[in-house]
């Protein structure tokens, strides 16, 4: 009895490590720039769509499947509504991000690439979340690659590039000099991301 005691002991803390790196999920801090654009807009135009995003992820996973979730404050730009200048109808375009990505991580002993796809739900802050016929929750699809450094010791690191497809945008309609238009304002956004585990 002594020996099976023993070899089960053996294998749990032969195991351990790899039930700590995949099992218990891992935190850390995220955060890159930004490129957005509109679509659906009537005119409408993204300025100084170059931006920022920063936050917090966890990670979860077990071999090569792995899901990570983040809360990431977005700054995408300026929405110009009254391209004419006429008016001064600018608002800006912020929204805290809730991405949900699942992931497939492709062998490799130390840096390990890996492709992600999942949902992102957004809430809206600032000047949209104000506006008239502005919804308070958005849904996009992400997709991208990226590649994690997974180092013996120390922090792990990762960088991606993701596309955020916006699928309900943030207005339902606007009034434009007057005139109703049935608009949905769609932000879709490329992201230069890097993450740090803690």
């Amino acid at each position: 009895m002594r020996p099976f005691r023993f070899a089960l002991l053996a294998t749990l803390f032969a195991i351990a490590p790899l039930a700590h790196a995949q099992l218990i999920p891992s935190f850390g801090v995220a955060g890159g720039l930004n490129f957005g654009s509109l679509s659906d807009a009537a005119g409408a135009d993204l300025e100084s769509s170059t931006g920022y995003h920063i936050g917090l992820f966890g990670d979860f996973g077990f071999g090569p499947l792995a899901a990570r979730a983040s809360v990431l404050y977005v700054r995408a730009g300026d929405i110009v509504l009254d391209p004419t200048g006429l008016t001064n109808s600018d608002a800006s375009v912020a929204y805290i991000a809730i991405p949900i990505d699942f992931q497939y991580r492709f062998p490799s002993p130390l840096l390990k690439p890996y492709a992600l796809l999942g949902p992102e739900f957004r809430f809206a802050t600032g000047d949209i979340a104000d506006a008239d016929g502005s919804r308070s929750t958005s849904v996009a699809v992400n997709v991208g690659v990226g590649a994690q450094l997974a180092a013996l010791v120390g922090p792990k690191v990762f960088a991606e590039l993701r596309y955020a497809f916006d699928v309900s945008g943030f207005f339902e309609e606007r009034e434009l000099l007057g005139v109703t238009v049935d608009d949905t304002f769609k932000v879709n956004v490329f992201f230069l991301r890097v993450g740090v585990g803690l």
